[in-house]
């Protein structure tokens, strides 16, 4: 059942903010007035909610790494972070910022204005409950914001994020501190929010975060700073509830993507319900009207990941080759020598069908987010075990990805060195997690040991030159975001605190 539904009593109190303090302006509705009983801040944890959103950065890492092509009915959106160029003034380093910022804020909000309520009696566990959410919503916040500018994720030492546990006003000002600090803040977060939903009897419900969630995103982050114990003891507990099928399954792979209710229940950890009213388009950030050719295209699946799952689907049957691309595409058997392949090679993305629930134009290009899958787990035991030299261990859980979407079983690959495992978790994160935003992360904490960078085959880079095809994993643009140039402007604070080669 669809349940996360914006309150417009809330509205007037979470404004949009312009940098990372979010400042109040006059008139605003404060929290004192907006929150005064439980039932209040439960309506508002639905504000926080609606900040959770993907599709920022799906559509970065999508258009800068190597995901996608120009499509045939592509207007010039995006052409410069498609070309590689990131600066400080680039739009998607401030949505980013600016977005995961904006959860911060909201959440803050709810938070102080916690702090003066009482529940009344029997009103205990909803109160808990709600602030066990909203700290969780903030940690989760945290998470990206240091994913994405994080200056050096595994040294302690280096630059992380600007931490706020308070609601800001005009007159904050703060620097960026550690990305030890910014951990140890997460990790307290995610702890008192495992304590309260534990105190609170919280159960599942893959819209809303709870436990399960609070383990997974501790496993993620943990993975992140190179804590391997933490990182395996939270994605096993994830896993003794959650698990991926044995073999594949294309009419119940399509039905995940699809929002059939109830699909895909052991492998939706955390899933952001998307509305006509409210959630992202996501189908919108890769076609016009609709996930088929004649509803045009604007970006395309690029030809080496298409390349690759058409050798597995030829192989072994893989599922992801007829979900994620269209029945009507106009795939040539020649990209690479026709003369004008945005046009002759269209492979066009159905990932996000769109919710038939839904209904109408909109409903075509609405699903819901799956902001946390089964899958993610695996691929961070394979990852720790590599990083401690247990390649056949590493393998195996890769190998649990593969024969989830293999209708004929895989052969379990063999690694001889680090690098090596490395670089096929990555080869299975890409068509695994393929348009959901990992991709720019994954190369920046994977990619140099690896040995893999940004790929695009020729025919994804038509319209410019070919030295800006690829992209090595050494280069600083792979590395980190910029601050944007607002926060230099809004927060003196940060001064001298830009990432190096920006």
């Amino acid at each position: 059942m669809k349940k996360i539904i914006i309150a417009l009593s809330m509205v007037a109190l979470f404004a949009s903010c312009d940098d990372a303090t979010d400042i109040i302006q006059p008139g605003e509705l404060g929290s004192a007035a907006a929150f005064v009983n439980v039932d209040d801040l439960a309506t508002g944890i639905f504000g926080i909610y609606s900040t959770v959103n993907t599709s920022t950065e799906i559509n970065f890492s999508s258009r800068f790494t190597d995901e996608v092509a120009i499509g045939s009915s592509h207007g010039g959106q995006s052409i410069t972070l498609h070309e590689g160029v990131l600066n400080p003034n680039s739009d998607e380093a401030r949505n980013i910022w600016q977005g995961n910022y904006r959860a911060v804020f909201r959440a803050n909000t709810l938070l102080a204005a916690a702090a003066n309520i009482t529940p009344e009696p029997g009103e205990e566990n909803l109160y808990n409950q709600t602030i066990a959410e909203a700290l969780t919503l903030r940690a989760y916040a945290y998470s990206r914001i240091l994913a994405y500018f994080g200056e050096d994720l595994e040294n302690d030492s280096t630059l992380g994020t600007i931490v706020l546990d308070f609601p800001a006003d005009a007159s904050t000002s703060l620097p960026r501190t550690t990305i030890g600090d910014t951990y140890d803040f997460i990790f307290a977060d995610l702890q008192r929010a495992e304590t309260l939903f534990d105190g609170a009897g919280t159960s599942y419900d893959r819209f809303f975060v709870s436990q399960n969630f609070v383990r997974a995103l501790r496993a993620r982050v943990a993975n992140y700073r190179g804590d391997t114990s933490l990182a395996s003891n939270n994605a096993n507990a994830v896993l003794a509830n959650f698990s991926l099928p044995t073999s594949g399954n294309e009419t119940a792979f399509r039905a995940i993507w699809q929002d059939v209710p109830g699909a895909g229940a052991g492998e939706i950890i955390f899933n952001l319900d998307v509305t006509l009213n409210s959630g992202p388009a996501l189908g919108s950030l890769f076609n016009t009207n609709g996930s088929t050719l004649n509803d045009g295209p604007v970006f395309e699946m690029s030809r080496d990941v298409f390349n690759i799952l058409e050798a597995n689907f030829s192989s072994n049957g893989d599922v992801r080759r007829p979900v994620y691309i269209d029945i009507t595409s106009n795939i040539s058997a020649t990209p690479t020598a026709d003369l004008n392949p945005r046009d002759s090679d269209e492979l066009v993305v159905d990932k996000y069908p769109g919710d038939q629930n839904l209904g109408g134009l909109a409903g075509g290009l609405r699903n819901d987010s799956k902001v946390m899958r089964t899958a993610e787990m695996h691929f961070i035991l394979a990852e720790i075990a590599a990083r401690n030299g247990a390649f056949s261990d590493a393998a195996a859980q890769v190998d649990l990805v593969r024969n989830a979407r293999f209708t004929t079983s895989v052969t379990t690959p063999t690694y001889t060195s680090t690098q090596e495992a490395f670089a096929d978790i990555l080869a299975e994160r890409r068509i695994e997690l393929w348009g959901e935003g990992h991709r720019y992360i994954d190369i920046k904490r994977l990619g140099q040991r690896a040995n893999v960078g940004y790929d695009r085959n020729a025919v994804d880079c038509t319209l410019y030159q070919a030295p800006l095809c690829d992209r090595p994993a050494t280069d600083i643009e792979t590395q980190y975001m910029p601050i944007p140039l607002l926060e230099f402007t809004g927060n003196p604070a940060v001064a001298g605190q830009q990432n190096p080669g920006y």
